[in-house]
């Protein structure tokens, strides 16, 4: 049986890098393409009202997780201790209580959340809702490991394989019983699947209930301001749905859900990129002594911004066209919302590879900066929106709360010496290229329409 300790050291970091990020793209873009092909059938099955009560269940959700995101993974992927089995036997129990412990929450909170969104229907999806969250805090640390290692295969072929059963149980429920809960117990089903199925990894260890003291306390230190990060990140990120779903209905937050759909095709997968191919190269190489860390960390930008920046400003180009083609008329106010909803990704695509530099070099404080950043300008800028243009004013207002986050993490990149101006305005120029492209080709496509 293999040990845990041990590390692969075949392979120079370039192949490694390349593999990393080969299977990240064609793993997690199998699964966005999947996604949005169960999306326009259930568009079909299912009425937009649907899509806003899953959003809404969605962002309670992902909202109780990050309000309690003590960083199980990233600190795992970067501590010395990371291949210690005691280390990850007590990553495995902290992540399994507090799965446990927010499900119980959830469950609390549902009835007081259907009352604010006068959705009594929610109350019921929230109950079911919760036991994803308590799956998820089951899963085995068997994934820190093989993202640790860049071995990305396993992990990618299993996620994918999550996304098949949940896709397939949320179709079956909705041909069957077409409601909103088609596609809450489809995405439980999914956890659950995930869940089990990580416990069988070949890692060469099986996680148990333990506690170790200094790994706890490792944990939590490392933890500290990522919490405060990830509970800043929520509510400066979800406040537009968390704004739509209440002034304008469920009706309006699934039209607005399937612009975002679309958007978050394209951001899951390079977040994904950043996060589970640089991340790990970068923290490995700070653990040497003598790597340079900006060659290395613009070596790695010079494959990520070609890929996430043009593909972010054709689809803002073609955003109309797309929307349009694929859904129906219910769905139309999704092309506009699309369009602009890009503008903030490419913003967040310069910022977030610069803040997972630092957090790699254990200046894990500028993302909680970053968020807070995001957080008070949301603040700001949404109401303000509301007023000015409405809903058009609340899209537009996420793109200017993501301005400020360059102000957040710049400063010090600069101060240590990695930040190259120029390359960034290359960033820029790739999206605005490619946007360009996107809109002078609209005209010239066939007005296509898919029943």
């Amino acid at each position: 049986m293999e040990n845990p300790s041990e590390t692969p050291t075949s392979g120079s970091l370039r192949s490694r890098i390349l593999r990393g990020a080969f299977f990240e793209v064609s793993g997690y873009g199998a699964q966005q393409v999947l996604r949005l092909g169960s999306n326009l059938i259930l568009t079909r099955l299912l009425f937009p009202a649907a899509f806003g009560l899953a959003t809404l269940v969605w962002v309670i959700t992902t909202g109780l997780a990050l309000l309690s995101d003590v960083a199980v993974q990233p600190c795992v992927i970067q501590s010395k201790r990371g291949d210690d089995l005691a280390f990850l036997d007590t990553a495995f129990t902290i992540q399994a209580i507090r799965g446990v412990g927010l499900a119980v929450i959830m469950s609390a909170l549902a009835k007081l959340v259907a009352r604010f969104y006068r959705e009594p229907q929610l109350e019921g999806l929230l109950y079911v809702g919760s036991l994803q969250l308590m799956f998820s805090g089951l899963h085995s640390t068997s994934i820190f490991t093989l993202r640790r290692r860049l071995n990305l295969g396993w992990a990618n072929g299993l996620e994918l394989g999550q996304t098949v059963f949940a896709i397939v149980v949320t179709l079956l429920t909705a041909r069957a019983h077409p409601s909103p809960y088609a596609l809450i117990v489809g995405g439980v089903s999914g956890t659950l699947f995930f869940s089990a199925a990580s416990h069988l990894l070949p890692v060469g260890y099986h996680n148990r209930f333990r506690w170790d003291r200094e790994a706890a306390l490792e944990i939590r230190r490392f933890g500290s301001w990522v919490l405060g990060s990830s509970a800043a990140t929520f509510l400066g990120g979800q406040s537009d749905r968390i704004l739509l779903g209440r002034l304008l209905g469920a009706t309006w937050l699934g039209i607005y859900s399937v612009a975002v759909t679309l958007s978050d095709a394209i951001s899951a997968v390079v977040t994904r990129v950043i996060n589970g191919v640089m991340y790990p190269v970068l923290s490995q190489a700070s653990r040497e002594p003598g790597t340079d860390i900006a060659h290395l960390y613009y070596r790695l930008r010079l494959r990520l911004d070609p890929f996430a920046m043009i593909s972010t400003g054709l689809v803002a180009g073609l955003g109309g066209w797309i929307v349009h083609t694929l859904w129906d008329k219910r769905y139309s106010d999704a092309a506009w919302i699309l369009q602009i909803l890009c503008v903030r990704l490419a913003i967040s695509f310069i910022v977030a590879p610069n803040e997972t530099c630092l957090f790699s070099l254990g200046h894990t404080r500028y993302g909680f900066q970053r968020s807070v950043a995001r957080l008070i300008a949301t603040a700001i800028c949404l109401p303000v929106g509301w007023k000015l243009g409405g809903v058009r004013g609340v899209v537009w207002g996420t793109v200017v709360a993501e301005l400020p986050t360059i102000l957040a993490v710049w400063p010090k990149i600069h101060q240590l010496g990695i930040l190259r101006i120029g390359r960034e305005v290359l960033a820029i120029a790739l999206f605005v290229t490619a946007f360009g492209l996107g809109h002078l080709v609209v005209p010239w496509l066939p007005i296509l329409h898919r029943r």
